[in-house]
């Protein structure tokens, strides 16, 4: 855990309710193909929404969780969504600190919040979240890689992101019903980050996403009485991604500590 200033977190807390709010207009707005420009409008009743109103979570408390034109309850996923937003922020900044890498990773953990919300409501991962943010996150990865003069990281973010893909793309291929392309796809992003930090915790990763989706499964089965459905795997491919960002330290040096590396490996750096 880095040692970051109270101060320094209420500010990236604060940062992440904004952006969770903003998430939540990408939530709502980008599946169909909508604008994420202003004005920002009520989802029943199409009303603007601006001034007070607009404000995240508070607004939410202060209308009594019904939109003042038309008096429609809105969805407590709203303030969850922004209040999941500000606790990742947070979380990433007590992870990276104060430091350059903490740029790309909060744009990371906004990405994955969206496309968790999205699949779970949906069942859809946006390539017009996925592609736009892994563009940048590339750039930023690179940038970070320069200025901290480890150049060489940049090609364990590229191995990850390789190697996470394939990784789902063979099951996807296989088993479409059961993996779709839109998690293959969001495995580019992830392995990006994971390689980046440590190639190994893409496996650890993709581990959590099963282990995850398995309990999901089963939880659902039960409730449906035994009746099978197909459930999104996205949200637990972001949990899994996430959680591991957030240990990776300690996974990293367990790994290292119970693993010995062949020759090619420590070549390599890793291990």
């Amino acid at each position: 855990m880095a040692d970051v200033a109270p101060g320094a977190l209420v500010a990236l807390g604060l940062a992440g309710l904004v952006v969770g709010w903003f998430l939540n207009v990408v939530i709502v707005r980008l599946p169909d193909g909508g604008s994420l420009a202003p004005p920002w409008r009520c989802p029943d009743c199409e009303a603007a929404i601006g001034g007070l109103d607009a404000v995240p979570l508070l607004s939410f408390v202060r209308l009594r969780a019904r939109c003042r034109a038309c008096g429609e309850p809105v969805a407590l996923a709203y303030p969850l969504v922004e209040l999941a937003g500000a606790g990742l922020w947070v979380a990433a900044g007590l992870r990276f600190g104060l430091t350059w890498a903490l740029v790309p990773f909060l744009l990371l953990f906004s990405a994955l919040l969206a496309q968790a919300v999205i699949d779970l409501e949906l069942y859809r991962l946006l390539d017009r979240i996925t592609f736009p943010v892994l563009g940048a996150s590339v750039v930023l990865v690179a940038g970070v890689s320069l200025v901290e003069g480890d150049a060489g990281r940049v090609a364990y973010a590229a191995a990850g992101a390789v190697g996470y893909f394939l990784v789902l793309f063979v099951p996807g291929m296989l088993f479409p019903r059961g993996m779709g392309l839109g998690d293959v796809k969001l495995a580019l992003l992830m392995g990006l980050y994971l390689g980046w930090i440590h190639p190994v915790l893409v496996m650890f990763a993709l581990i959590g996403a099963c282990l995850l989706g398995v309990v999901a499964g089963g939880v659902l089965y039960v409730a449906r009485g035994g009746r099978s459905a197909e459930f999104p795997f996205g949200p637990w491919l972001a949990v899994g991604c996430v959680a591991t960002v957030l240990g990776s330290r300690r996974i990293v040096d367990l790994y290292d500590g119970a693993f010995t590396p062949t020759p090619f490996l420590a070549a390599l750096g890793w291990g």
